[in-house]
Parts: structure tokens; C-alpha cells; sequence
């Protein structure tokens, strides 16, 4: 089963609630490197309320295009709580949209913190950004995040 055909059904709903609403939707990915949007694109109609997105895999887009802080960056890792937020916060902001996702994480196959992922979804109201630590190889720690950050987001419009 491909990561879309696991995730066709929850697309298709956050696309129908989103459109229904009028409401809009935008993404800043790293370690899912677009495979968010990817998944939300291949539903047709879409762009009724996917506006787009960034892959910042880098620090450098992370700042210069999300206004994360450099600090933020330097004091603890472009992988923490507060870069996801801002991250969400950033593309949210600079593509006007009502709702956003982001990704940060470590997806491995190296280093002691493999698995680590942090998902933030942005709204008017707030920013919520939750940690997980997933575990198995590169690939099925970058699907359980997309899945994970389809499954919030539905949770957060829903509400």
C-alpha cells in the first residue's frame, strides 16, 4: 500500500471540510520534504484550498523564507518545538492562509536522535505543535509523520 493510497481518504475529507468552510491551507516541510503536499495535491480541486508550500530542508530557508530565528536555531536545533512552530507560523503567515502544517525531524538513518519528529499545525486561534518518536528506517519514519500530520490536521479543522 503507497502512502497516498493509505492517506486517500483522510485527503479527501480535509479537502471537503476545507471547502466547505472556504477555509485555506498552506505547508512548511523538512524532513517530509513535500511529501505533505504531494499527498494533498493529488486530490483534484485542491488548489480550491491548498495554496502551496516550502520545503525547508535547510536552516537557511527556514530562516530566510519562514522567519525562523537564527537563535532559535543556534541555542537548541532547527529539530525542537519552537522552530516547528515557527515554522507552521511563518508559511501560514506568508501565504495568507488559514491553516498550516509543519515538519521538522530527524528521519536517520543517522544520529542518536533518529526518529524525533515534531508536527506543528497553525491556525488563526493558535499553534499547537506535538513531539513524536517514531521508530524504523528512513522511509517509515518519513510516512508515519505525513500520516501523523494529515491525521492532526483533520482533528484541528474538525474542531
Amino acid at each position: 500500500m503507497t502512502l497516498l493510497d493509505k492517506n486517500q481518504s483522510i485527503v479527501q475529507e480535509i479537502g471537503e471540510i476545507l471547502k466547505a468552510q472556504n477555509k485555506t491551507l498552506s505547508t512548511a516541510e523538512s524532513c517530509t520534504g513535500g511529501k505533505i503536499s504531494s499527498i494533498i495535491t493529488s486530490v483534484a480541486s485542491s488548489s480550491d484550498y491548498f495554496k502551496g508550500g516550502i520545503i525547508a530542508y535547510s536552516n537557511e530557508v527556514k530562516i530566510n523564507q519562514l522567519g525562523v530565528s537564527s537563535t532559535d536555531i543556534e541555542k537548541g536545533s532547527a529539530v525542537s518545538e519552537k522552530v516547528a512552530g515557527k515554522m507552521a507560523e511563518g508559511i501560514k503567515n506568508k501565504l495568507q492562509t488559514n491553516f498550516a502544517i509543519s515538519t521538522t525531524g530527524y528521519a536517520g538513518p543517522k544520529g542518536e536522535k533518529v526518529g524525533q519528529v515534531f508536527i506543528a499545525i497553525a491556525s488563526s486561534k493558535k499553534t499547537v505543535v506535538n513531539e513524536y518518536f517514531f521508530e524504523g528506517k528512513r522511509q517509515k519514519i518519513i510516512k508515519q509523520t505525513v500520516t501523523k500530520a494529515l491525521a492532526l490536521l483533520l482533528g484541528k479543522i474538525k474542531n
